[in-house]
């Protein structure tokens, strides 16, 4: 996610809203592959900026970002373990931030975070434990990326595949993924990109 100034009222809707971070349906047709999703580089620094380091920082992604927004500083949200997975801003609630880098010349601020659930690491960049990718067949498309997302997988790497014909974006949502790659079990790499193939009902062969 890119350095960004956001307003209360803009910041309320970026976490109510997976649709902001999740369109990975624009324009689908059959058998051919939609994706999207936010970038995720880190930005260019500006020309003379002082580098300053990281430094650790506790507290609710949520209200973190709120309060960074509240202080008129745009944020980049990275990982804080060498897994480097996507940390969502829809799904904020679910995540802590464990250090933060300012960005001075930039009036904005690097947020590293794990999920909530997780203890913080001892440095950024140290070693992480990755998921395995989850069971995805038979959810419904809306379940199956967030669950994707929340496993790490950055959503413009996310490509979704409709059998049966032509697929409006609305209509997508409720489809059934039947069949996935990577395989269930699979550890999460921040290198790989999944693949859904989703249909009305999935038959079996």
């Amino acid at each position: 996610m890119r350095f960004q100034s956001i307003s209360e009222r803009r910041l309320r809707g970026f976490l109510t809203s997976t649709a902001a971070v999740l369109t990975v349906l624009g324009g689908i047709t059959a058998c051919s592959s939609g994706t999207a999703g936010e970038e995720r580089g880190e930005p260019v620094a500006a020309q003379g900026e002082v580098e300053s380091t990281a430094h650790p920082a506790e507290g609710p992604l949520d209200a973190v970002m709120k309060e960074k927004a509240d202080e008129g500083k745009g944020f980049s949200l990275r990982d804080a373990t060498d897994l480097n997975r996507y940390v969502s801003p829809a799904h904020a609630e679910k995540f802590k931030v464990c250090f933060e880098k300012e960005k001075p010349n930039l009036s904005a601020v690097v947020l590293f975070t794990v999920r909530s659930s997780e203890r913080c690491p001892p440095r950024v960049g140290a070693e992480g434990k990755a998921d395995a990718t989850p069971d995805l067949v038979g959810m419904e498309l809306r379940k199956a990326t967030d669950r994707l997302v929340l496993t790490g997988y950055t959503p413009k790497h996310i490509h979704v595949d409709a059998t049966g014909g032509t697929v409006s974006e609305e209509r997508s949502w409720s489809y059934k993924v039947c069949r996935q790659n990577p395989a269930v079990g699979t550890p999460f790499s921040a290198d790989l990109e999944p693949r859904l193939v989703i249909a009305a009902s999935c038959h079996k062969d």
